[in-house]
């Protein structure tokens, strides 16, 4: 009977032996350096908005859009939904915007904006964060502005952003860039 009650002991004490005594792979500071390096390459460059999209389902004036619609196209009707022409006009402003990430964690916004990214302004320096899954734009004057990539290839890169809308609130939109020779 005793020697029934020392095997379940002798298995814990194995077991608890072999988890603490077990090696683990040791990584250089150089292979780390490796993956963050070929990360950070998808993002530098320079990029064009392609378009600015509504991440969701919405209802602006009574009609139903869908997740996916451009919100360039929408402009016109969030101007007249609102009652607000400066609204339109500050989304159709960034159809051309040109965002170049360089290799030394500059950033540059050739472009408007005021209305999608007012934190970040039109330059700073960025970083990948949270596994390199969030571009953290950090303005000129220190602001931190993070957004998530929904998406990301050698030749688009789409972002997440939460817009707000004065008389609409805040909305989440795609940012979506392409990539330029």
């Amino acid at each position: 009977m005793e020697k029934k009650r020392l095997v379940p002991k002798f298995a814990l004490l194995m077991l608890s032996i072999f988890l603490f005594a077990s090696c683990k792979k040791d990584t250089t500071g150089d292979e780390n350096a490796k993956f963050k390096n070929k990360n950070r390459e998808w993002v530098t460059g320079n990029w064009k908005q392609k378009d600015l999209v509504i991440a969701v389902d919405v209802k602006i004036a009574g009609q139903k859009i869908k997740a996916g619609t451009s919100m360039i196209a929408l402009a016109p009707l969030i101007g007249q939904a609102l009652g607000s022409p400066e609204i339109a006009a500050a989304i159709t402003c960034t159809a051309d915007n040109i965002y170049s990430f360089n290799a030394d964690g500059t950033y540059k916004i050739t472009g408007c904006t005021d209305l999608i990214l007012p934190v970040a302004g039109n330059s700073g320096t960025w970083d990948l964060t949270i596994y390199d899954a969030v571009v953290e734009l950090i303005s000129a004057s220190g602001d931190k502005d993070p957004h998530w990539i929904n998406s990301i290839s050698s030749n688009e890169l789409n972002l997440s952003l939460t817009v707000e809308f004065p008389g609409l609130g805040a909305a989440p939109l795609g940012l979506i860039l392409e990539k330029q020779p």
